[in-house]
């Protein structure tokens, strides 16, 4: 009889088995770039061969802010900034979306993420609660 704990079983010895393959074939590509380094380092241009595989340096940008810098989502920020600041207390999510979407005439394609990254850039707005944005002065 075919029950749970064999099919476990059985899928525990497949996880073995593909895993000591690929352990095997990471071993034999080590194995032949060894070799193959211990060639280049026999052959008289030895020196010239290190020399051109030696890495160049390289440069990293950093950046220093996250999300998009679009003159849109500037200004759609903006409206939500303003629009919190004008309420007293708590304002739904959806309802702060239609209010945003109807003075800039853009869609919010996902408002918790539009949310998120207004939070990261302005400090003083605030998740209430589930759904529920303030500004905080």
């Amino acid at each position: 009889m075919f029950n749970e704990r064999m099919a476990l079983k059985i899928r525990f010895e497949q996880l073995h088995d593909a895993e000591e393959r690929i352990l095997r074939e990471f071993r034999e590509e080590r194995n032949s770039i060894l070799k193959r380094l211990r060639e280049l380092d026999e052959t008289p241009n030895s020196q010239e061969i290190h020399t051109l595989s030696e890495p160049m340096p390289v440069t990293h940008t950093i950046h220093t802010g996250r999300g998009r810098k679009s003159p849109r989502a500037q200004e759609m920020r903006k409206v939500a900034v303003n629009i919190l600041q004008s309420l007293n207390g708590p304002i739904r999510g959806t309802d702060l979306q239609r209010q945003i979407e109807e003075r800039t005439g853009y869609k919010i394609a996902n408002m918790t993420t539009f949310m998120r990254a207004l939070e990261r850039q302005n400090h003083h707005v605030n998740k209430a609660n589930r759904g529920l944005y303030t500004y905080h002065s």
